[in-house]
């Protein structure tokens, strides 16, 4: 690795680390000198005195920006859209980790579909009590496009199509990546997936609208210990519909900026990273990997005395169900945290309401011990 940190979430306790990979610090040098220099020439003055500095001082910079952030950086052509982005992060780190509150969630996923068609050891996708109605469901468009103009109108910087399902399983997902990158202030559209749906169509959507990051799920490269943990997938089905996304984009779309990272989870903390690395870096940009956390039965865990620190998601994101329902995790997957709707109410007046105000507040105060399933869910931040 080069001297920037390879940490994917490093405010988390169990980071997801990137495994074995280099970026072209040549040109973020230049990228970092460049805008240093119009900020000195007063062309950015409208930027907060903390984040100039970050940017004018190269130490400060390359500190400050993780991996992940500094290879998006390192292929962007447009200098408009790279400040935007750098800004983004800024203030998603601040509100992360210095716990800053703003008038708007920073960032924003969406839940296109609840249900998943896996079975996966670590996820509450087994929990059969909870793939069922009134769980299950799609987004509808008209709540999917009125989210979307209210994220894009308050300047939120960035969303994420994933959480408790897969959102290629809704059929309308090519026209939703398409609706969300016409919109000028979302700096970053990302997409989890298990590729199980992936199409030659859907492959194009995906390039064509120009999503930023697509994390492929898979969790190991041998076939065995893969449909193990990627619980009713077919590992050849997989891998095939990986190198045709990386394929597409190498024949038709060979000057895109979308990132394809391979993303898995070492359920038995056994994996040679090595290996999965060497896999599965000949089709993708990315390979990372982290540990398990307590997640899938989180209501039913042993509670855990010894996690204390507020948690960074009720400060820098909102997951937004498929029904409008809002949560500050999916780590808590059925809701017993909601403090509200989009269906009937704007994300900025539950945002700012009193039942994530109150979530905050006891965070702050070191009595996670006091709310389920924070007091349980084995999510730590440093």
């Amino acid at each position: 690795m080069s001297q920037v940190q390879n940490k994917i979430s490093p405010y988390l306790s169990i980071t997801q680390d990137v495994i074995g990979k280099d970026i072209d610090l040549k040109k973020i040098e230049y990228v970092q000198k460049t805008i240093s220099e119009k900020i000195q020439n007063k062309k950015l003055e409208n930027f907060e005195k903390d984040f100039k500095e970050i940017i004018i001082n190269r130490e400060k910079f390359f500190k400050f920006f993780n991996y992940i952030e500094m290879y998006k950086v390192s292929r962007m052509n447009e200098f408009d859209k790279i400040i935007n982005y750098l800004h983004f992060r800024f203030k998603f780190s601040q509100a992360s980790n210095k716990k800053k509150e703003f008038d708007f969630p920073p960032y924003i996923l969406i839940e296109a579909v609840s249900a998943c068609n896996l079975k996966c050891p670590m996820c509450f996708q087994i929990d059969k009590t909870f793939t069922r109605k009134p769980f299950m469901g799609l987004m509808k468009w008209d709540l999917f496009t009125k989210v979307v103009d209210e994220a894009n109108q308050l300047g939120a910087g960035a969303i994420t199509f994933g959480s408790r399902g897969e959102p290629l399983m809704h059929p309308k997902i090519g026209e939703m990546l398409k609706y969300v990158s016409e919109k000028e202030n979302i700096f970053e559209l990302k997409l989890n997936s298990n590729a199980s749906f992936l199409t030659e169509k859907l492959c194009h959507e995906i390039f064509k609208h120009k999503v930023d990051t697509l994390v492929i799920s898979a969790d190991h490269y041998e076939k065995k210990t893969f449909e193990e943990l990627r619980k009713g997938a077919n590992f050849e089905k997989i891998v095939s519909n990986v190198k045709m996304l990386f394929n597409i984009r190498k024949n038709y779309y060979k000057d895109s900026g979308t990132e394809i990272r391979v993303s898995g989870v070492d359920y038995y903390k056994n994996l040679n990273r090595k290996k999965f690395q060497e896999f599965w870096s000949s089709m993708s940009d990315n390979v990372s990997a982290t540990y398990a956390v307590e997640r899938w039965d989180t209501y039913n865990n042993e509670k855990d005395e010894r996690t204390l620190n507020p948690c960074s998601y009720l400060w820098d994101r909102m997951y937004i169900w498929f029904d409008g329902k809002c949560n500050p995790c999916d780590a808590d997957y059925k809701s017993y945290l909601s403090y509200g709707d989009v269906k009937n109410n704007t994300i900025k007046d539950v945002w700012n309401g009193e039942k994530l105000k109150n979530h905050r507040s006891i965070h702050m105060a070191k009595k996670r011990s006091e709310l389920i399933p924070c007091d349980r869910c084995g999510i730590d931040f440093n």
